[in-house]
């Protein structure tokens, strides 16, 4: 019913934020969230089909079990849903937290200042963790922009995956 309304009210009225995270059931589950992933997505699609949400969806690198392969996995299925805006944002570590205390397990390399920043993990090294810093400025410039949007959506639409045009 909400869904329902929500394709009903003023294009701009609202802006939802969606924190996917990652699509990978093992870094899901080891992150303990309770998200059905293909239940967000589909919430998600069926929220931007009326076009008149500003939808921007959030993917974050450096989380324990999600390598740059499931990385890129979990960025084809969020674009394909064509947000409005897709962020591409790199786990940071805060003090007490559940990642703080398993980052040794993890293999985490992390900034010793604030923001705390992951470097790399025992899935992911720090050269592939720079690739993605470099995606994250394509996605920006290029996508989120809105500038070129025409030219990028009919590019990405034609691409096999949207992971591999950006990086």
């Amino acid at each position: 019913e909400m869904i329902e309304f929500l394709s009903t009210v003023r294009q701009g009225l609202f802006q939802f934020e969606i924190g996917v995270q990652s699509t990978n059931e093992n870094t899901i589950r080891e992150i303990h969230r309770s998200t059905s992933t293909e239940k967000l997505l589909e919430i998600c699609r069926r929220i931007d089909s009326a076009k008149n949400i500003h939808l921007h969806l959030d993917l974050i690198a450096g989380l324990p079990h999600e390598d740059i392969h499931s990385f890129g996995r979990s960025f084809d299925q969020v674009m394909s849903i064509r947000p409005q805006q897709m962020q591409m944002g790199f786990l940071k570590i805060l003090k007490g937290s559940l990642m703080a205390e398993k980052a040794e397990e993890y293999g985490m390399v992390v900034s010793r200042k604030a923001p705390f920043q992951v470097y790399s993990t025992k899935w992911m090294t720090y050269d592939e963790m720079m690739i993605l810093k470099d995606m994250e400025e394509m996605v920006e410039t290029y996508y989120n922009s809105g500038l070129y949007s025409r030219t990028i959506l009919w590019i990405l639409d034609k691409e096999p995956s949207d992971y591999a045009f950006f990086r």
